[in-house]
């Protein structure tokens, strides 16, 4: 009997909590979220106004299809051959029925409700990066070798517009944060949101930076050859190399700590006029080899 009444208990207790689940998720709920906004254009034609990348929607539906509905992949499209674009401006309103829904969400609002527009003649054309720098080398360094790629994008838009936009700047690079060599990679920035850049993509941006003068001088640092040839001869087998090193670490730095190396092409012949490159440890400024280049003959 007993046994009887705590398995009764058990299925009330279950009943309950399934019966409270289900009232809870049913329970309508309201909540926000932002849709894309994407415009077809009539052909030959580009927005002229800065117009909202999305819109708010207030959502209504039971709470375990609202809650963690994802709208991000959804898009409120409007085709706008459809609206009198030859007028000098014209209103795009939208309406609930313009976004698809699952089953039991139901659109309250949508905001802003509407939009004026203006059209005008689009165009193409090409114009040139600009590399944006801030701050200041360290003191004694200067910026012997930048590189960065591409230099120039095709871009579109209104004429309008266009005919105003000259350049694209990248992100700023700051020079105060750069030592030695590196490469890093820069989005476009500031770019007005009726201009559409083609292709686009970060900037690859490359440097060297080297002290102006050196404090050290290491001397006699073997040469390593980085070949696969087992016979060849070289006209230098040592070097130097000129350094720019904090004084605390002046005369703790040896040459054996330096590495100065010679790469030898593999599918090369005959006399060759390679350029020596150094590893230096972290800290010290690279300024100088002697020699820069060595003649190596392979025989």
């Amino acid at each position: 009997m007993k046994e009887s009444k705590m398995t009764l208990r058990l299925i009330s207790l279950v009943l309950a909590v399934t019966l409270w689940f289900y009232v809870l998720n049913s329970e309508p709920l309201i909540v926000e979220k932002r849709v894309p906004l994407v415009f077809i254009n009539p052909t030959d034609l580009a927005i002229n106004v800065e117009v909202p990348k999305t819109v708010r929607v207030k959502l209504k539906g039971s709470r375990v299809f609202v809650q963690d509905l994802d709208l991000s992949q959804d898009k409120l499209v409007v085709d706008l051959r459809q609206y009198p674009h030859k007028q000098e401006t014209f209103a795009v309103t939208f309406d609930p029925s313009m976004l698809r829904l699952p089953f039991g969400v139901e659109a309250l609002d949508i905001q802003p409700p509407q939009i004026v527009l203006s059209m005008d003649r689009e165009i193409k054309k090409i114009v040139p990066v600009r590399l944006r720098t801030v701050g200041e080398l360290g003191k004694d360094l200067q910026l012997v070798e930048k590189e960065y790629s591409p230099k120039e994008f095709m871009i579109k838009g209104p004429y309008e517009v266009l005919k105003k936009t000259t350049l694209l700047n990248t992100a700023p690079v700051d020079l105060s944060s750069l030592l030695g060599k590196g490469e890093m990679r820069l989005p476009l920035e500031g770019i007005d949101s009726r201009v559409t850049v083609e292709e686009r993509r970060d900037i690859e941006f490359s440097y060297t930076i080297r002290p102006n003068k050196a404090n050290l001088t290491l001397n006699e640092i073997p040469i390593r050859f980085l070949t696969p040839h087992l016979n060849f001869k070289a006209d230098f087998k040592e070097a130097s190399v000129d350094v720019l090193v904090s004084e605390d670490r002046k005369n703790a730095l040896r040459s054996k700590q330096i590495k100065v190396i010679a790469e030898v092409p593999d599918n090369a012949t005959g006399k060759l006029r390679i350029k020596l490159r150094a590893e230096v440890p972290e800290g010290v400024n690279l300024l100088q080899i002697h020699p820069e280049f060595i003649k190596v003959s392979l025989q």
